[in-house]
């Protein structure tokens, strides 16, 4: 009789038992799919932000030997920077993902954050880019503010 129970296929409700076992266990969202565990998005506190970023641009300043106007602002003791743009709303967690960045860049790439002059921005960082400037072709408006007519080229 055991030879009988080895052999015998299985049953319809283990295999549906075990079906709604593998679902259970195997169709649940990993960890960190579903945001926040449970937390709802938080905006990012502003000053606390650039206190930490100036904390990393001044040790990267020092620690790669750069001598620039941004790293004396950066190693400065007043905070530099308070607020975000208007209408920039970043989370705490992309504030996160750009001090990581920083911490992450090299002295090659930090030179180009900390230039005085066409300094670059990590994306990770790149909370608000600034919008670029929209031109009506069939608009009297110029660049530069003014109405009117564009003036006769001589």
């Amino acid at each position: 009789m055991s030879d009988r129970l080895k052999s015998r296929p299985p049953r319809a409700i283990e295999v549906f038992r075990l079906a709604v076992l593998s679902l259970v266990f195997l169709a649940a969202p990993t960890a960190g799919d579903i945001g926040g565990c449970g937390e709802s998005p938080a905006d990012l506190d502003a000053v606390k932000f650039f206190v930490a970023k100036e904390t990393i641009d001044c040790r990267m300043c020092a620690d790669c030997g750069m001598n620039t106007q941004a790293c004396e602002r950066a190693c400065d003791d007043k905070p530099n920077q308070t607020a975000f743009p208007l209408g920039c709303f970043p989370l705490i967690h992309d504030g996160e993902v750009c001090l990581n960045a920083l911490e992450a860049s090299g002295c090659d790439e930090y030179r180009g954050f900390m230039a005085d002059q066409g300094a670059t921005v990590p994306t990770e960082c790149n909370f608000c880019p600034p919008k670029p400037i929209e031109v009506d072709a069939g608009s009297d408006d110029f660049i530069d503010g003014s109405i009117g007519e564009a003036p006769e080229a001589e």
